[in-house]
């Protein structure tokens, strides 16, 4: 190469980086996101704990666990960042386990099957939904929402 062609290519370089920075600056760094908070409640009453998810059409969902007054703020990746921008399924788990006890085992069978102490036995504590369960999988539940860019409240009041 000689001199006189580097000198000719000297001019061309600034121009070729800036245009790949600017290229670069142009591309998305990421999903948008939204700041979600709202209210979950059922029959008119705020559902007092459990867990809300929103699932986007594609990428990670957002969670937040349900506070005592029916209040919430979607998580994606850090604390309070939301939800990504667009329509999302939604889901609500929300139960509250009774006390389990234990009882005399009735029968040698009983006490091989089941978790025990000496001669009795542990039985679970009963599950009661506070929000009905199909809406706690992805697959049944009918919730759904859009997520804009900025503050969005959504409230869920459930009634079936």
């Amino acid at each position: 190469m000689s001199f006189h062609s580097i000198d000719r290519a000297r001019p061309i370089m600034p121009l070729a980086l800036a245009f790949l920075l600017l290229a670069a600056s142009g591309c998305s760094s990421g999903p948008k996101f939204g700041k979600v908070s709202g209210k979950v409640s059922f029959r008119g009453q705020p559902v007092t704990t459990g867990t809300i998810t929103f699932y986007p059409e594609s990428g990670r969902p957002a969670i937040a666990q349900i506070g005592p007054d029916g209040t919430f703020t979607l998580t994606t990746n850090t604390n309070g960042d939301g939800a990504q921008v667009g329509n999302h399924k939604v889901t609500i788990h929300a139960t509250k386990v009774g006390a389990g006890s234990i009882q005399q085992a009735k029968s040698i069978e009983d006490e091989q099957k089941l978790v025990r102490t000496p001669d009795m036995i542990l039985v679970a504590g009963t599950v009661e939904w506070l929000v009905p369960e199909k809406y706690s999988r992805e697959e049944t539940s009918t919730l759904t929402a859009i997520v804009q860019e900025g503050s969005n409240t959504i409230n869920f009041d459930i009634s079936e």
